[in-house]
């Protein structure tokens, strides 16, 4: 895993490496180093479907373009929605919506990240189906809670979250159904107000309590949203 770059604490955008300004704001630098504390934040994990298989179909050049474009998506469509990038992995990535900057609606926007990032890569499917002949799918999970956030080692570029909330972040990636975004109970009872949620059945047995948030299903509900940054209403869609 590489960690993310070194975050400007006023606006959470990633820092040039010696640069002594935020290019995005202009905070100073040095303000981005940050002690770790106690955050409240819902963590994302998106992960790429049976990755190993496209790999020895396609070739490793050919699975690195695809990796490349899959997460430059992802990372500017949490960027969107003011979360942050915290790492990639070999096949996925890890984002973080409330650290570094606190957002009190974290869940929600989490939640429009993830729906947007399965959109993306819906379409970003189409095109690898027709030119590789390989299906390109990505679980999503989210959880909401309190982790320990900032700068874990001496290391600037290291800041990060760790806690029992990522680690349920995780299982919840690994239990989605591809295509599928799952949300932890934490995470389904700050949207649930605003947002259509289903029930999973079947392979949820033995993990915490999770309801499911599905992209193109039958009951999408309208939500008017203005404040990051754009003016359009957003969809949201229901589980069956």
């Amino acid at each position: 895993m590489e960690p993310a770059g070194a975050l400007c604490r006023a606006c959470g955008t990633e820092l040039r490496p010696g640069a002594r300004f935020c290019d995005a704001c202009g905070a100073p630098a040095q303000d981005a180093r940050e002690q770790p504390e106690f955050k409240q934040v819902t963590v994302l994990f998106a992960d790429v479907v049976n990755s190993l298989a496209m790999a020895s179909t396609l070739g490793a050049e050919r699975l690195r373009e695809i990796m490349a474009d899959v997460f430059g998506r992802a990372a500017t469509i949490t960027r969107r929605y003011g979360g942050t990038v915290d790492k990639f992995t070999g096949d996925g990535i890890m984002a973080l919506f409330g650290a570094p900057v606190a957002l009190e609606d974290h869940a929600f926007r989490a939640c429009l990240a993830a729906l947007d990032i399965q959109d993306q890569i819906a379409q970003l499917s189409d095109e690898v189906q027709r030119r590789d002949g390989v299906a390109l799918q990505l679980r999503v999970g989210l959880n909401s809670g309190e982790v320990i956030a900032g700068e874990i080692s001496s290391d600037a570029r290291a800041y990060t979250a760790v806690g029992e909330q990522v680690g349920l972040a995780q299982r919840m990636e690994s239990a989605a159904p591809p295509g599928g975004v799952m949300l932890s109970e934490s995470t389904a009872r700050l949207v649930e107000h605003t947002t259509l949620l289903g029930r999973p059945s079947g392979y949820m047995s033995k993990a915490p309590p999770s309801r499911y948030l599905r992209v193109n299903c039958w009951g999408p509900l309208l939500i008017p949203w203005g404040s990051v940054g754009v003016s359009q209403p957003w969809l949201i869609a229901s589980g069956r």
